[in-house]
């Protein structure tokens, strides 16, 4: 939305003409808001996110000087829970209300912006015949042209932010959110989305896009979404499992450029009924301790598992114990080749030669077995 297009097209009458609400209220144009307990004319906290003001019929007989003139008043934060901090030059309303340890006291309060525009980003309508009021306008922040606001559906309540973030508890069927349809029409949804898609113009209603908003968290009830899988192997699936964009039902989606789980005093787990698919270019998993996978079956690879026969793998002690009990009976035999004699008491020359031979290759594979294991992997 750009503001100079807003004002100069929406506005017939000049800014700034006195204005009042209920008995009780009555408005003002922001000039400042206090954001810090540091900021000079901060008294205490209880002044945090209340604001200095101009009466709108006062205003334009005022100049609007950085320092607080006897014109400006201020009013308190009007919500203990609720925070939407107005930005200068945007109308909000006041009212008069108890003040703290006095039952017969009144302060100010300020309770809402009042919604100028019809747009989330801001509502900014200052006086122009202030000096320099296009370089206070926004508070010096920067309006952003693209920001638009969300299409509602009937019976929506949406929650919208400045700065394109927004969450919308909805579930009735609007004009073109595809999530809903006459299947599932009246069923819940929750969409938090941080960073809507750009537009040309920020005037438009749009709906949120789980594929192109900057991060997004979609909880459904009974939904099929239009996401796009980042990566889509599969190969360790007898069965594949329904992708991001076909499965319909109660489903929880995240989806953002990084995902960072950190579970910073105790455990994180990922428990699922059916199974848990993990896909990706590398998969790496880190351990100070020990990784230890337990399944009825384990198949590294896909081929180790769709084989017709099965390759198990070794265990190594007990494969050492075997090749330890062979080698220890070829010593033997290669000793008793060593002294070989025929029935005549003569010695057998060939085998008294090859013996010795026999007896070093031997020791040499003794001394090799244990080498064969390894000091980090072990199974069953």
């Amino acid at each position: 939305m750009a503001f100079k297009s807003h004002f100069t097209a929406r506005t017939g009458a000049k800014a700034g003409g006195g204005t009042k609400g209920s008995s009780n209220s009555t408005y003002g144009r922001v000039i400042k808001t206090i954001l810090s307990i540091s900021d000079p004319d901060c008294k205490d906290s209880s002044m945090l996110n209340g604001v200095f003001y101009r009466i709108m019929k006062n205003e334009s007989d005022e100049s609007l000087d950085t320092a607080i003139a006897d014109s400006v008043k201020f009013a308190k934060q009007g919500s203990s829970t609720f925070r939407v901090v107005p930005m200068e030059g945007e109308i909000v309303e006041i009212t008069s209300e108890p003040a703290p340890n006095s039952p017969t006291g009144k302060v100010q309060y300020w309770t809402k912006v009042v919604n100028v525009w019809n747009h989330p980003h801001h509502n900014s309508s200052p006086d122009t015949k202030q000096p320099n009021w296009q370089d206070r306008l926004l508070g010096g922040n920067k309006e952003q042209s693209t920001i638009n606001p969300l299409q509602i559906n009937s019976g929506d309540l949406l929650i919208e932010g400045r700065l394109g973030q927004s969450i919308r508890f909805g579930g009735n069927r609007g004009s073109n959110l595809d999530l809903i349809n006459s299947a599932n029409n009246g069923k819940p949804i929750i969409l938090i989305s941080n960073g809507q898609i750009e537009t040309k113009e920020g005037d438009s209603a749009i709906y949120e896009d789980i594929n192109k908003d900057t991060n997004s968290i979609y909880l459904l009830s009974d939904h099929k979404t239009s996401l796009k899988s980042a990566n889509n192997k599969r190969d360790s699936y007898d069965t594949v499992p329904l992708a991001s964009d076909q499965y319909i039902g109660n489903q929880v989606l995240i989806n953002g450029g990084r995902l960072y789980f950190n579970a910073k005093n105790d455990s994180a787990f990922i428990s699922a009924k059916e199974s848990i698919g993990l896909n990706a270019k590398t998969i790496n998993i880190d351990a100070d301790s020990y990784f230890c996978i337990d399944a009825k079956n384990i198949y590294l690879g896909k081929a180790a598992r769709t084989a017709t026969t099965k390759e198990p793998v070794i265990l190594g002690i007990q494969l050492e114990n075997w090749l330890t009990t062979l080698l220890d009976t070829l010593e033997s035999v290669a000793n008793a080749m060593s002294t070989a004699t025929t029935p005549l008491g003569g010695p057998v020359t060939q085998l008294i030669a090859t013996g010795p031979e026999l007896k070093a290759v031997v020791g040499l594979l003794k001394s090799q077995v244990i080498t064969f294991q390894s000091k980090k992997v072990f199974t069953e």
